[in-house]
């Protein structure tokens, strides 16, 4: 593509990322103007039960196609993506079937596993959200090979608007956990299906031989190889901490950190996954042509910092009545834990659209080591919560950890930076 010239190029990319960053916007606009409503129909417990499933099936998609769906974009022909995309299905498909024997067969010890009985009925449920949604995110990277970002950006808003409708007119009907794990299953099937049924003429150009599918498989074997293990290691010790709040404390507890998280970190994807986006193509470019780095990382933290400061410090003296206000009393302990979970998701949001930066310095393995810290520290942090016989005092430690480890990251960061300057002049 260097025979386009450089600012149509660039005008190009801004129009995809305003056009996924549009899709974003709209679908946690459509979460945060329900979720006053939703929070008064749904209990904490409720939300700590889909917060368990959906970081099940978290979990899941992210070992689905072995991360073959990554491979989709890199070759130059549609017909060997085509394949790659069939070789992602078809794994999908066959570790469904597999996640379901499993469920039906070991329901009685995952519910002992997981010390919570009320996930008994809907473990058979995993394998078909986790089929629709590994389809879903296979097929999006197919349309992101085809720069059909329309239809991902609208996929996902119609995604969201059918899970809050969904959701919002069982609870009206008092179907409790039902009606929040329904409509997540009810949208990630139909999300699927309009993917497939847009994608079925130009996958039937691809012809299923599987000699070709085993040699596309070998051809990007370090996927499964060497993708798959630190994704997986990432993912479970992210959701480690859903897990181990509820089989530790209560699903009440869950619930209530799994909400406020989910409020807090609104402005982190709203505007942090859209600058990260620009910062990641920015730092590439000055990267590539020996500019200085450190300064645009600097220029973010800034940006970013003057914009979160305030609301940070509204949160952190009076979270408790702003969460019992907008959400209504069974919030309170939502509230309270957001007083302390407001300065780590502040600090998410400053690090988070840098972060990026680490791969272009050609520094994953930092990355690595920071996943191997993190799941040994989160379940210790927990553990000393539950020693002492107090949720609130695990989760302020684990605060701590996470503040330290991000600050640490973003020390790293900047003197690998610096030193890349160094290296420029």
């Amino acid at each position: 593509m260097k025979w386009i010239p450089e600012n149509i190029r660039q005008s190009q990319f801004a129009k995809s990322v305003f056009v996924l960053a549009t899709g974003t916007i709209i679908v946690q606009a459509i979460s945060t103007l329900l979720s006053p409503v939703l929070s008064r129909l749904y209990s904490p417990e409720d939300y700590g039960l889909l917060a368990i499933f959906t970081s099940c099936i978290s979990i899941l998609t992210v070992i689905g196609s072995f991360r073959y769906e990554l491979a989709i974009l890199l070759p130059k022909k549609n017909s060997e993506a085509g394949l790659i995309l069939k070789l992602s299905l078809i794994i999908i498909i066959l570790f469904s079937v597999l996640v379901f024997l499993i469920t039906l067969v070991f329901n009685h010890n995952l519910v002992l596993l997981f010390g919570n009985e009320r996930l008994s009925f809907w473990l058979y449920f995993l394998g078909p959200v986790f089929l629709a949604a590994g389809v879903t995110q296979s097929f999006n990277y197919w349309f992101n090979r085809n720069k059909n970002y329309k239809i991902i950006s609208g996929v996902r808003i119609s995604q969201s608007s059918v899970n809050s409708a969904l959701t919002l007119m069982l609870g009206f009907l008092k179907f409790n956990t039902f009606g929040l794990i329904l409509s997540l299953i009810i949208s990630n099937i139909l999300s699927s299906l309009y993917l497939l049924k847009r994608s079925l003429l130009r996958l039937s150009e691809c012809s299923l031989n599987f000699l070709k599918l085993r040699s596309v498989a070998k051809k990007y074997k370090e996927f499964p190889l060497l993708s798959l293990p630190s994704a997986l290691f990432d993912t479970v010790s992210i959701n480690s901490i859903i897990f181990l709040l509820n089989y530790y404390f209560s699903e009440s507890v869950t619930g209530a950190y799994s909400f406020s998280l989910r409020m807090l970190s609104i402005p982190a994807v709203v505007i942090g996954t859209a600058m990260g986006q620009v910062f990641f193509q920015k730092i590439s470019e000055a990267y590539s042509k020996n500019e200085k780095i450190s300064t645009l990382i600097l220029r973010s933290w800034k940006v970013l910092f003057l914009t979160g400061i305030i609301p940070t410090i509204v949160l952190f003296f009076f979270g408790e009545e702003i969460f019992t206000f907008v959400f209504g009393i069974k919030w309170v302990e939502a509230g309270r834990i957001s007083e302390y979970l407001c300065i780590l998701t502040f600090f998410m949001y400053i690090s988070s659209p840098t972060s990026n930066a680490m791969i272009v310095l050609r520094k994953q393995r930092i990355l690595l080591w920071i996943n191997i810290a993190a799941f040994v520290y989160r379940p210790l942090a927990l553990l000393f919560g539950y020693s002492v016989n107090n949720y609130l005092t695990g989760i302020i430690l684990l605060i701590i950890f996470e503040l330290i480890q991000i600050t640490a990251f973003n020390i790293l960061l900047m003197r690998s930076a610096v030193k890349a300057d160094s290296n420029q002049v």
